[in-house]
């Protein structure tokens, strides 16, 4: 064998292991937690700046038990409940060209605050896209089974601006979860 068919027979074997060990962690999926429409309004006026302009919404109910009830199983059978999809979407058609960054986060029942940690989705750099009525957010990779296996947790909507908020905006928060084994 040559230097060349042993240089590409190791670069094969080095690209397939890296394909097979990147692999996602692909699990069972038990069901999906859906919340289709969490009503809040962006006031008008609202300046841009380095603080957060925060939504609150303490005691919002988890629904597990209605899920661990439909789909016959309890908490014991769920390794994670992982944030799988969510959107924000004006109500009216407005434009939310106005924001940068949107973190979402969900903590403990009574929390001060939610920490960055507690962060399940996000999307940010939106000052270089023009994102019109509706903004898809991306999942984070946080286990949130502790927080979402309660009765009920805080959810807080951080938005970053970086233009003023022309009017206020009706807008609809889906969010959406996996259970899996």
């Amino acid at each position: 064998m040559n230097k060349t068919s042993t240089w590409t027979i190791c670069a094969g074997a080095l690209a397939l292991s890296l394909l097979l060990g990147c692999r996602r962690d692909v699990r069972e999926r038990i069901f999906d937690m859906r919340y289709p429409n969490i009503p809040f309004t962006i006031p008008a006026g609202l300046s841009p700046g380095i603080a957060p302009r925060t939504l609150v919404l303490d005691d919002f109910p988890s629904n597990l038990r209605y899920y661990l009830e439909t789909y016959k199983t309890d908490t014991s059978a769920i390794g994670a409940i992982q944030p799988f999809s969510a959107s924000i979407i004006t109500l009216d058609g407005s434009n939310l060209d106005f924001i940068s960054e949107i973190s979402l986060r969900i903590c403990a029942q009574g929390s001060a605050s939610c920490a960055r940690s507690d962060e399940v989705f996000y999307i940010d750099r939106l000052q270089f896209e023009r994102m019109g009525n509706q903004i898809r957010l991306l999942p984070t990779l946080i286990n949130a089974k502790r927080l979402l296996s309660k009765e009920r947790f805080k959810l807080e909507l951080w938005f970053y601006l970086y233009q003023v908020s022309p009017i206020s905006i009706p807008c609809r928060l889906e969010m959406e979860f996996e259970a899996v084994r």
